[in-house]
């Protein structure tokens, strides 16, 4: 979703007006906020996106092959319960990058079982917070 609200303090730096503003002339059709919506909206913006990179995570099954097996047996649980099964799976094979929210959440499910070491994940790239 784009936005086109040139008059927003953060325009300069919102990922989702820069993106809007380089959009080709020849894509016909795309996805908006809602200007009439912006208009009445106070505060803080609730679509704005930094359009500063973070670094995502890629995997963790070296985190987990470095656990003893009962430490890894909770992770397991405790970042299925945290995140689901299948999403779990996509994490930890580097299917889904991991966001740095996310890491945190991890590196504090690890905390939980006693672990104070804060072990790397199996890769890292930079994007765009989207």
């Amino acid at each position: 979703m784009l936005c086109t609200k040139g008059d927003c303090p953060k325009a300069s730096k919102c990922l989702r007006y820069i993106a809007g503003a380089m959009m080709p002339a020849d894509v016909q059709t795309w996805r908006i906020v809602s200007p009439v919506h912006l208009a009445q909206s106070k505060g803080e913006c609730a679509y704005y996106r930094s359009a500063e990179k973070v670094r995502y995570a890629r995997g963790f099954v070296r985190m987990m092959s470095a656990l003893s097996v009962t430490q890894a047996c909770a992770m397991k649980e405790s970042i299925i319960a945290t995140f689901g099964m299948a999403m779990y799976y996509r994490m930890r094979k580097g299917t889904r990058p991991i966001t740095p929210i996310e890491q945190e959440t991890i590196y504090r499910l690890l905390e939980k079982q006693g672990l104070t070491a804060r072990p790397e994940f199996d890769a890292y790239a930079e994007d765009y917070l989207w």
